[in-house]
């Protein structure tokens, strides 16, 4: 009898620790399952965001991955998306803290290292930009964008030289780059080699038809060249592209002036400063438009305003003395003109209308010698008006 209570108290006992072990393993199982289920959602999660950044919803990506990381702030991946995500949104400071923290955990991430420099680009923290530009080349030398990004950084540094190295590198690993084409230009003509500048815009054209900054660069080329009628046909295409963009719209605005519709110009010089008004630039150009249309008043309030931003503005100043001579203000006139010699000594348009105003004046010799340095300058107008009136 004592054998077989033995026997059923140890099987009693087996039973026991089987429950227990059974108990553990289904424990272990349920964690492990939550565990899987948990990542499942996750990489669920994450793969919608990035089909919603592909189809550029952006606001609804953002959505995604906020609520995916309010239930699980480690995973690192969504930090770096979220900062494309961001970036895309303009909100570069938030955009800049994610990439950070993603790079904290994967500081050799090429892409990464790449993003965190268009993000300081998009800050206006240019020589910060180009040093991660260098950083995202050494840690994968091969890639024709990185190339193509760090000479856009150089340029907005006006580091011409190591631009123009960077942007060649750029096509010569991948000669299918658009905006290195682009930007090789837009160097040209900032540098005054018109020349060289075309054939680098049709290029990036003929790769993307549709590339903005192609658009707008060529159109730019055109407008210096003399063609503001071609020059508009760009830029109307980049509008297409960006309907917002207020340097797009300033220069449609100078086009039209240069082609004396100023109608059109002084539309889209309004247009400009409605969308961002910070540019001495906008209010001159939209002054000269109402200067052409007798709109004085306007006109005057303008370089007024242009000036109030760029007191060294040169073009808004000599404009001043535009409206004052036509409004019978001669010694305004002269004054304004006087200024913007002493702003700019080089300035020809300045010294042609200076001289023409003190012979009004009664002061021959010293207009005509004005004059004379206008024509000197190469302003054809100033030399005609050096040989009828000047008779020299």
């Amino acid at each position: 009898m004592k054998l077989v209570n033995s026997i059923l108290s140890k099987r009693i006992l087996d039973m026991k620790e089987n429950t227990k072990h059974s108990a553990l393993i289904l424990c272990i199982i349920i964690t492990l399952g939550a565990g899987i289920h948990r990542v499942l959602a996750q990489t669920s999660i994450l793969d919608q965001a990035k089909q919603a950044i592909e189809d550029m919803q952006y606001s609804e990506a953002l959505k995604l991955l906020d609520s995916s990381l309010a239930i699980h702030p480690t995973w690192e991946e969504h930090y770096f998306y979220r900062s494309v995500v961001l970036q895309k949104l303009r909100r570069y400071e938030e955009s800049l803290e994610d990439i950070n923290t993603f790079l904290t955990i994967h500081p050799k991430n090429a892409e990464a290292v790449h993003n965190k420099a268009t993000i300081l680009s998009d800050l206006r923290q240019f020589q910060e930009s180009l040093i991660f530009h260098q950083k995202a080349i050494e840690l994968k030398p091969n890639e024709a964008q990185y190339y193509a990004t760090a000479g856009i950084a150089a340029f907005d540094l006006k580091q011409f030289d190591l631009a123009e190295i960077y942007l060649k590198e750029s096509i010569g690993i991948n000669p299918n780059v658009a905006i290195s084409h682009s930007y090789l230009g837009l160097m040209y003509i900032l540098q005054q080699r018109l020349a060289e500048a075309r054939h680098p815009l049709d290029l990036a054209l003929a790769i993307d038809p549709d590339n903005y900054h192609a658009n707008f660069h060529r159109g730019l080329y055109y407008r210096l060249s003399g063609f503001p009628d071609s020059a508009l046909f760009d830029y109307q295409r980049a509008l297409a592209i960006k309907p917002n963009d207020y340097k797009l719209h300033l220069n449609i605005c100078i086009a039209y002036l240069d082609m004396k519709m100023y109608e059109s110009a002084l539309a889209s010089c309004n247009q400009s400063i409605a969308l961002n008004g910070t540019l001495a630039e906008q209010y001159v150009n939209r002054g000269v438009a109402y200067l052409n249309l007798e709109r004085y008043t306007e006109a005057l309030v303008d370089f007024d305003y242009a000036l109030s931003i760029r007191p060294d503005n040169v073009r808004a100043q000599l404009c001043r003395a535009k409206v004052f001579y036509k409004t019978n203000q001669k010694n305004k006139a002269i004054e304004a003109a006087g200024k913007a010699i002493n702003m700019r000594p080089d300035f020809a348009d300045a010294h042609h209308l200076y001289g023409i105003l003190l012979i009004t004046k009664g002061r021959k010799k010293d207009g005509c010698r004005h004059v004379e340095i206008a024509c000197e300058l190469h302003d054809s107008y100033a030399c005609q008006t050096l040989g009828n009136i000047c008779k020299k």
